[in-house]
């Protein structure tokens, strides 16, 4: 009966295991993902942010300023998606069940550049999977749905750019980037330091500088001439002025009233992190915020009534510590709205789970720290958690919520397996030393014990290392 098993299968060890079990955890993720958007649909979740973004990606000609003051990505994105469904619910669930399931997919090929073997890379693949921060928003029409994979696809761009080095590879990560910061803002430093570091890093620098900004000015060219026709201010990325307004304010809801040429809009708005404890059960504690904030803005007059708005209240020492230490609790430890509803199961482990990210990016940070010289290709992806901390946490951008954490996510726990792998390489060659000066020293015993020198060879101990099969 042994000789009837085919070679492949006496063969298999701890690693054909360790296989099976992360793809039998990433086939449980795809069920979860596709019962998920299958049993919640999109469809019917049309309020609030939801609705807002499904009618400005569906009513393609709307000039208001709302439609201006958000990414022109999603919009389009949208569009898409209803042209190609027609709104119909099933069709709707099926291309986004697609796309969720795509994600982790996109991060998997990411880390195989990032990572040196397939293995590690199979367990992010497979941590993604079952992150159910990553699967419950795909029931809600929302941003991050569509920057998730545009952001694992330009992370994979910038790495197979710093492997390939050429200048096709360099223009598509340029454009990937361009996507994700068309699609939310927080893509725009990261793609700066990706960018930067790689173009100074690599050879053809003037052709690359050149093409880029070629590139970079006939894709947001028609959006900055966009924004200026309908809001007479120059910001292809969407008018930040509210959001900027609202957090330096201080106060619990902000009040816009626009007008031009006779038209008038009124809006208003209040950060859903306002109304929640994000430290509940510990703590009761809540924002300060409190009051509104108005702001009148002639929209002929450009970025005048925002300038006049933003000086009352001049940024100081006080304010700044006081917005910025609500900022930092709500970010790591504020419930992402509105996939967080508790009667749902997953969406209740997802609440749950707000406290895993604080810890373990404090882990991460000292692990990063220590085995610095040892991370070598890798520092350019711990420059990249710096920086989303840095900005997404410490600048005064906006008011943060808990689905902001989403990409960092990513990124964490992509560091997470990175850090993993270091160590363990580390444990292997401490013990292999330690097997070699014990060999050593038991060759020389042997040698000096008998009548005549007995010449003993030591082994080497065999080191596997895995082919690392990364796409071209």
């Amino acid at each position: 009966m042994w000789e009837m098993v085919p070679p492949g299968m006496r063969r298999i060890d701890r690693r054909w295991w360790a296989y099976a079990a992360l793809y039998l955890l990433i086939a449980l993720g795809i069920w979860l993902r596709v019962d998920q958007v299958f049993t919640y649909n999109p469809m019917d979740h049309i309020w609030s942010d939801p609705q807002r973004h499904w009618e400005q990606g569906t009513e393609t000609l709307r000039r208001d300023p709302m439609t201006l003051t958000d990414p022109v990505m999603y919009q389009v994105y949208v569009g898409i998606l209803a042209k190609l469904t027609l709104g119909e619910p099933l069709l709707v669930a099926f291309f986004t069940a697609l796309l969720a399931c795509l994600t982790p997919w996109i991060w998997y090929r990411f880390a195989r550049e990032l990572l040196p073997g397939r293995l590690q890379a199979t367990a992010v693949w497979a941590a993604l999977s079952l992150l159910p921060s990553w699967i419950a928003i795909y029931s809600y029409f929302m941003q991050e749905t569509l920057l998730l994979p545009l952001l694992g696809a330009a992370l994979y761009a910038s790495w197979r750019c710093r492997r390939k080095q050429t200048l096709a590879s360099f223009l598509l990560m340029v454009v990937l980037w361009t996507l994700a910061g068309l699609t939310r803002g927080i893509a725009i430093p990261l793609a700066a330091v990706v960018t930067t570091w790689l173009w100074l890093w690599q050879p053809q620098k003037l052709a690359k500088a050149g093409y880029s900004l070629v590139l970079l000015g006939l894709l947001m060219g028609p959006l900055a001439y966009r924004s200026y026709a309908a809001m007479h201010m120059v910001s292809p990325h969407g008018i930040g002025q509210l959001v900027a307004l609202y957090l330096r304010s201080g106060k619990r809801e902000i009040h816009v009233h626009y007008s031009r040429q006779g038209a008038h809009w009124n809006y208003w708005f209040g950060s859903p992190s306002t109304g929640e404890k994000p430290l509940a059960p510990l703590s009761d504690w809540t924002t300060s915020r409190e009051g509104q904030v108005h702001a009148r803005i002639r929209i002929e007059n450009g970025s005048e009534d925002w300038t006049r708005a933003l000086a009352r209240y001049p940024w100081t020492l006080e304010r700044y510590l006081t917005l910025t230490g609500e900022n930092l609790i709500y970010l790591f430890f504020g419930s992402s709205w509105p996939d967080n509803n508790r009667a749902r199961w997953l969406e209740s482990v997802n609440h749950q789970s707000r406290w895993l990210w604080a810890p373990l990016t404090l882990l991460l940070m000292l692990g990063t720290a220590l085995y610095w010289r040892r991370l070598r290709s890798a520092r350019l992806f711990a420059a990249l958690i710096a920086t989303w901390i840095l900005v997404q946490g410490l600048l005064p951008i906006a008011v943060n919520e808990g689905r902001y954490r989403k990409p960092a996510e990513g990124l964490l726990l992509t560091q997470a397996v990175l850090l993993a792998g270091v160590l363990r390489r580390r444990a292997r060659r401490d013990s292999e030393g330690e097997d070699e000066v014990s060999l050593a020293n038991a060759g020389v015993l042997t040698a000096t014990a008998g009548p005549e020198p007995v010449a003993v060879t030591v082994p080497e101990p065999e080191t596997r290392r895995e082919k690392d099969n990364a796409a071209v």
